[in-house]
């Protein structure tokens, strides 16, 4: 607005100078600076039409001041209408007009100038006319620069800058068109599977280099694909027209399935959607595309568990494998000695023959402890309520509690709290987990069983006053043939943990060194339904 208040100060200055030297026609002069000043604060807009207007206007009225001065007016107004305008053809038709517009009424006018010597009048018209060509190039200039300015834009918005090629939006965007255009078409979508794991490894800048190599390779081998674009992180996407549909998906089964993963390096998974085959429109081919390179990763997935399954079973048996032998190995060594020892003394082995079967005694418990471990056996589940458990394990243990000078302190919820269950297993765990707590701790110790429900589950835990276990060894307890006794296979609380596990619960372990150990168990409780098997005798033991 100061902009058009100021073109209008100027041409009142131009008026009142005109007509104090006696050069304006005689009535004209006010009436065109009024039809001026309407025309610079009226007309808004970058059409052809208001500019021509605003052109007619200044021409009448640098007639009616019989004065050259006006010629900054025409440069004021052609700059306001070249800075409106989008059209390069537009601004170079303003400037031709204004420049022989402007010629034309300074040699109607140039008698009023008469005073001046001719070749100042050269001198004018030369510099108005180097003044309106230096205004035209930096007009051209200024396209040039808009026109760059605007095509880098428009890269930086429709392609990615890592690879250059057309990003998740002009993907989409050149995918609507080719459905609309193609009837055959194939779209490809491409997952870069082990990048993620590369970035980690070897950082991102490796994992830019192998997104650089992807696409230029994807130009390659796809040259005649109607788009290759960056899809998004470390997927791209392919959009390919066919004749043959079943070679073209040879083609990139072969490409995809084994040519790139050998180039790259990487794993490569990928999902293809056909039109018309699999869908109709843009979004439909792009969800089956999805859909396909999900069940295709799923699908890898499920191999590298199995892999990795099959993997640490055989290592698992060959733990086994390596325990077992060593702990055979050395009843057998006993055993074989005494032998020998029996042969010098014509092969009579009655002094050592308590020895021979303690260690044919302690193979024997091995072997049956292992085929427990690693065997399957056929088991009898059926609702029992936890608490009859723990009431029967107490009664047999409550003998060597109390030979050691032990007290149980056990106080079971009103409420029945019934689990599916093996009696038996249920049982075995519990006398294990009951042994190792009172062997483990000094005489006349408390262990403390809590049974409660919590979150629809049974929650039971053993605690003891033991010396606790250290904080390296706590991961290994449930491993086949680990402890830390003096006697014992190593395999007692794996059984437990396998039996845990049959039961679908879990069990877990917090020790602290001098203050004792708690074993925490979660089974699922059964349907509220199901009725305990026996009958539920709610008491406080104390021994």
């Amino acid at each position: 607005m100061i902009y058009k208040w100021f073109v209008i100060f100027y041409a009142s200055v131009i008026s009142i100078a005109s007509w104090k030297l006696g050069l304006s026609v005689s009535g004209w002069l006010p009436l065109s600076l009024l039809f001026l000043a309407a025309a610079v604060l009226g007309l808004k807009g970058s059409s052809l039409t208001f500019s021509a207007v605003k052109l007619v206007l200044l021409t009448l009225f640098h007639w009616s001041s019989q004065t050259d001065w006006c010629f900054t007016l025409y440069l004021l107004l052609l700059a306001s209408e070249v800075y409106e305008s989008k059209s390069r053809k537009t601004v170079w038709m303003l400037v031709t007009l204004n420049l022989v517009t402007f010629a034309v009424i300074a040699l109607i006018t140039a008698p009023a100038f008469s005073v001046y010597p001719p070749h100042w009048m050269v001198l004018l018209y030369l510099s108005n006319f180097s003044i309106f060509m230096g205004l035209a190039l930096t007009v051209f200039n200024t396209f040039r620069q808009r026109d760059k300015l605007a095509g880098e834009r428009n890269q930086l918005m429709t392609h990615d800058s890592l690879t250059g090629l057309p990003n998740f939006e002009a993907c989409h965007a050149m995918l609507h068109n080719l459905v609309d255009k193609e009837s055959r078409l194939l779209f490809i979508l491409i997952d870069c599977t082990d990048l993620k794991a590369m970035n980690k490894t070897q950082g991102f800048q490796a994992g830019n280099q192998i997104l650089k190599q992807i696409a230029v390779l994807l130009k390659i081998k796809f040259s005649q694909a109607a788009f290759i674009s960056r899809y998004g992180g470390d997927e791209f996407a392919v959009a390919v027209t066919y004749e043959d549909k079943d070679a073209m998906r040879a083609y990139v089964d072969q490409q995809l399935g084994s040519e790139l993963p050998k180039l790259t390096g990487i794993q490569i998974t990928y999902g293809i959607a056909v039109l018309p085959d699999d869908a109709s429109s843009k979004d439909d081919l792009v969800l089956v595309a999805e859909n396909s390179l999900f069940s295709m990763k799923r699908e890898m997935w499920l191999k590298r568990e199995e892999h990795m399954l099959r993997s640490e079973k055989l290592r698992i048996v060959g733990e086994l494998a390596s325990g077992m032998a060593h702990e055979i190995r050395n009843p057998l060594t006993t055993i074989k000695g005494f032998l020998q020892i029996s042969k010098s003394n014509g092969y009579n082995i009655e002094n050592w023959y308590p020895l021979i079967m303690d260690e044919i005694s302690r193979m024997s418990e091995l072997t049956a402890e292992f085929l427990q471990f690693s065997k399957p056996h056929a088991v009898q589940f059926r609702v029992l309520s936890m608490q009859v458990c723990i009431q029967r394990v107490i009664s047999l243990t409550l003998s060597e509690m109390s030979r050691l000078g032990h007290e149980i302190v056990y106080d079971p919820p009103e409420k029945p709290l019934n689990i599916w269950m093996d009696p038996d297993k249920m049982v075995q765990l519990l006398i294990n987990l009951f042994k190792n707590a009172y062997e483990s701790m000094e005489d006349n110790k408390k262990m403390a069983i809590r049974l409660y429900e919590r979150d629809h589950h049974a929650v039971l835990e053993i605690e003891d006053q033991g010396s606790g276990i250290p904080a390296e060894q706590l991961d290994q307890i449930f491993n086949p043939f680990f402890t830390t006794k003096d006697s014992g296979t190593g395999l007692g609380l794996s059984i437990c943990h396998k039996i845990v596990q049959d039961h679908n619960g879990t069990i877990e372990v917090e020790s602290f060194i001098g203050r004792g150990t708690t074993f925490i168990m979660t089974f699922p409780l059964a349907e509220p339904e199901s009725t305990p098997c026996y009958p539920l005798n709610r008491r406080k033991d104390a021994v």
